[in-house]
């Protein structure tokens, strides 16, 4: 029996990044896998697994985050990393950065393992000093400032494997109360609500949130969700929109809503992706071909509508969509009953998370 030691971001234990290792426990031993998770980089338990799986947001204080990242907290975890290799079969960093890209690369030769949440197809953008930006789609627009990033080494991009996305996390209602409970407990007695795909919606379109400011104008990260924002007004089309509302509210009007759009961001995938599977709405997304992922739920046209990453012709496809829902809803339908059952699915986990530690 091999044993997984995880040290986890505390802010979301249970429910977050790290959910299905707290779920599938049991699982896990089954596959000779004994997980064990805490929250303080000082325990000394940490030290002697097999497998030590850090998560970058645990160090979001320091390090990892870009605003707050110096010489001096950069120097304290490389002697952490080297203690803790010390004394591990592997060291596996997880990078939790919402894209494709990546600012922890500095570290990558001190580590076995550095899993992404999502990663290029084109792994060789990593190492290309000439790419400058973490986020590959804000390239394809023009801007005075990008979000500069250093180079994966190239004889360190064997290292960069495929970890898991947000897919996993526990999107329940009140899941974030549940997710201590035991597996059976927590899923048999209160499973994933899905809302049939063919209930009677009364909006076209659900969508909240209000436009960004940001620094930089449109070539920054909400360059995508402002323009959709933008376009409502010229649509002929019921929507609901406008500033933040209730949890309640917003699950109500995603629900009986047709479409969902869900721009790219910090990163290409997003919450709201997820809880347009659950409201079984149509998912309206950018092209997503040029990266891997884990659950792969995004097949084009098969489980969401793929537009450009400039958004040309958007508006004229959210009207098409909602004038033939009929036609798209088998996309919801598809995409529902794929995100459910690979939610469900320990086995196809486990074993995905154990083919890429090794």
């Amino acid at each position: 029996m091999k044993v997984l030691k995880i040290l986890d971001w505390p802010s979301k234990r249970y429910y977050g990044e790290t959910h299905h290792f707290y779920r599938w426990r049991e699982s896990f031993l089954e596959n000779d896998l004994k997980v064990e998770i805490y929250f303080d980089h000082k325990d000394k338990r940490l030290k002697g697994a097999d497998y030590l799986l850090l998560h970058s947001r645990y160090f979001a204080d320091g390090w990892q985050n870009i605003h707050t990242r110096s010489s001096q907290n950069e120097d304290e975890l490389k002697t952490y990393l080297l203690e803790m290799k010390s004394t591990a079969g592997k060291v596996i960093w997880f990078d939790a950065a919402d894209s494709t890209g990546s600012s922890d690369f500095p570290i990558i030769s001190l580590v076995d393992v550095f899993m992404k949440k999502q990663r290029l197809k084109n792994v060789d953008y990593y190492t290309s000093s000439e790419q400058n930006d973490l986020r590959i789609w804000l390239n394809t627009i023009p801007e005075d400032e990008r979000t500069k990033f250093i180079a994966c080494p190239s004889d360190q991009l064997h290292k960069i494997k495929l970890g898991w996305n947000i897919g996993f996390n526990d999107y329940r209602y009140f899941g974030y109360k549940m997710s201590r409970l035991s597996n059976y407990l927590a899923y048999r007695l209160y499973p994933t609500q899905l809302s049939p795909v063919d209930k009677i919606r009364k909006y076209d379109l659900a969508f909240r949130g209000t436009i960004h400011k940001d620094k930089g104008g449109k070539n920054m990260i909400s360059y995508q969700r402002n323009h959709v924002l933008e376009l409502f007004e010229k649509l002929n089309l019921n929507i609901a929109s406008g500033g933040n509302v209730s949890k309640a509210k917003y699950w109500d009007e995603l629900r009986d809503s047709k479409l969902s759009v869900s721009p790219f961001g910090w990163g290409e995938i997003c919450y709201r992706d997820f809880e347009t599977f659950i409201a079984g709405s149509v998912l309206i997304k950018p092209l997503m071909n040029h990266m891997e992922t884990f659950p792969n739920v995004f097949v084009e046209h098969e489980t969401y509508v793929p537009v450009s990453w400039d958004l040309v012709g958007l508006g004229d496809k959210l009207e098409d969509i909602a004038a033939h829902y009929d036609v798209y809803r088998d996309i919801a339908k598809n995409a529902q009953e794929k995100y459910f059952n690979t939610i469900n699915d320990a086995q196809g986990f486990i074993n995905n998370f154990k083919q890429n530690i090794e």
